[in-house]
């Protein structure tokens, strides 16, 4: 008895955009701007090789209507053509013309980390600009060598900083969800570059997705019943504690940078 073998996961990787599938996987992962869409093998009706590029086609209800495509250009020409060998034996038979539908309609977005908003973009960059002018100013009513060790100042400051927001809130949901969160067992359903990311139901049945790097198959969370796509996964009291000792160090390293910075200015300005 022969049996095919499987296909290994194929990751393909290309200028701007990257394309995942793997053998049991009933979707083409794909990734661009930001974004990881879903899309199911049902919503492709056709994939071409074309030597670097890869085009997945979406299947479209009317004939005259043009279908969409999603595209990895640049991509190794060997790539592409092993991903697409694997992705073309997947794929379900022709349906019935009268039975076509749109794949645009059956392809899902999962949220990918927390990508910056515009507002939060043009936030970072007055930072950085007022944190441009102090150095410059410094620098030029006291010693030049503050245009160097002021911006290495402020970037210790920008990591606690950054330490001290991100591992606050997450001690915040840690204890505030487990309380009045809903618990539940998420399955894991993908990984990402840097983690892997759980699918979860919530209890009206919506699909939602959370992202940890040190779970297993499964893994034990809690979400907010007013707001299901917030959840945070069970932690150990040692893990609460290091959550909150290395909250406070941030924030220490936060007050200290901006604390220098700001004596700085103001002795130059005082002259």
């Amino acid at each position: 008895m022969t049996t095919t073998p499987a296909h290994p996961w194929l990751v393909l990787r290309g200028s701007g955009a990257t394309a995942r599938f793997g053998d049991g996987f009933d979707c083409v992962q794909w990734e661009q701007d930001g974004r990881v869409t879903r899309i199911p093998l049902q919503a492709i009706g056709a994939v071409r090789s074309l030597d670097r590029r890869l085009e997945v086609v979406l299947t479209t209800a009317e004939a005259d209507r043009r279908p969409a495509v999603y595209a990895v250009d640049d991509a190794s020409a060997a790539a592409v053509t092993a991903f697409c060998t694997a992705l073309r034996a997947r794929l379900p038979e022709s349906a019935d013309e009268g039975l076509r539908v749109d794949g645009e309609d059956l392809i899902t977005e999962i949220p990918d980390g927390h990508p910056g908003t515009p507002s939060k973009r043009v936030l970072v960059v007055a930072v950085i600009a007022v944190l441009a002018v102090i150095d410059v100013t410094v620098a030029v009513l006291r010693e030049p060598a503050w245009a160097i060790a002021l911006p290495i100042v402020q970037l210790f400051a920008c990591a606690g900083g950054a330490m001290a927001l991100t591992l606050g809130r997450g001690l915040r949901d840690a204890l505030s969800l487990a309380d009045r969160g809903i618990t539940v067992m998420a399955e894991l359903d993908h990984y990402t570059d840097r983690t892997k990311a759980y699918r979860y139901e919530d209890q009206d049945g919506g699909l939602h997705f959370y992202r940890d790097s040190t779970g297993g198959q499964q893994l034990e969370l809690s979400y907010d019943p007013s707001n299901p796509g917030r959840a945070s996964a069970r932690q150990s009291l040692y893990g609460k504690v290091m959550m909150a000792l290395m909250s406070v160090v941030g924030l220490g390293m936060a007050c200290g940078g901006l604390g220098i910075t700001g004596y700085q200015l103001f002795i130059a300005l005082r002259g």
